[in-house]
This record gives C-alpha cells, sequence and structure tokens, in this order.
C-alpha cells in the first residue's frame, strides 16, 4: 500500500484493492483513535503512520476496495506472488518510513487519554 501510494501521483484518483480488512480498517476506522491514544500499543504503527501521510497529501480521492483472498481475483493473486517472492529474499528492499515531524505528533490527546492507557507500556 505503501508502495503503491508513493509511486502513484499525487492527483491522480487512485484504488486500493487488498484481501487485508486490517489495513482498511486500520486507516479508515482505528486510524483516528489510534492517533488519539498517540499510537499506544498499536502493532505496525510505523507502517501506519506512513500510509496515512501519504494518503493525507495526496489532492485526488483515494478508495479502498477488500477484495476476497484467494478467489481468483488476477490482482490479488499477483500480489500475493510478489508477496512470496519478497518474503523469500535474503534482504529486504529498502522503505522509507520516514514522515514529516510536524506530521509525526508524539503523544496521546488528553481528552481522549484514560487511566488505563496512561500506564500501558509498549
Amino acid at each position: 500500500m505503501i508502495a503503491a501510494a508513493e509511486k502513484t501521483p499525487r492527483y491522480q484518483p487512485m484504488l486500493i484493492a487488498t484481501d487485508s480488512k486490517y489495513i482498511i480498517e486500520g486507516l479508515t476506522t482505528h486510524l483516528d483513535e489510534w492517533e488519539d491514544k498517540g499510537w499506544t500499543n498499536i502493532k505496525n504503527a510505523k507502517f501506519f503512520k506512513k500510509a496515512a501521510y501519504l494518503l493525507r497529501k495526496r489532492s485526488a480521492t483515494t478508495h479502498l476496495r477488500w477484495v476476497k483472498g484467494h478467489a481468483g481475483n488476477i490482482g490479488n493473486e499477483e500480489s500475493d506472488m510478489l508477496a512470496k517472492q519478497g518474503a523469500a529474499k535474503e534482504r529486504d528492499d529498502p522503505l522509507d518510513l520516514d514522515i514529516p515531524k510536524e506530521f509525526d505528533l508524539q503523544g496521546a490527546r488528553l481528552i481522549s487519554l484514560s487511566q488505563a492507557t496512561a500506564y500501558k507500556r509498549n
């Protein structure tokens, strides 16, 4: 998702079709809550932060569409094949997860901070 958002011009509409409900729900349903809580105890936070940054700087619309995995969808099948090839590599491909400091706000918003969240450890 990050690679697609980086390569697609920000003024061009983009459709991300994925079999990952985790990605879709993370970037739609849970994103505000995760940001409010300062990303405390969120798995893959650095990836979601980068994806959110890239999507927010786009001027064109972006749609996320869930597709059933292993159901013959050509794009999804090819994506799975590329993922397997990537997993078999001896070295990871470089992926820049840096985001501008003004976007990478630290800490929880006080209005959303509960005592339980404040005392959780990462």
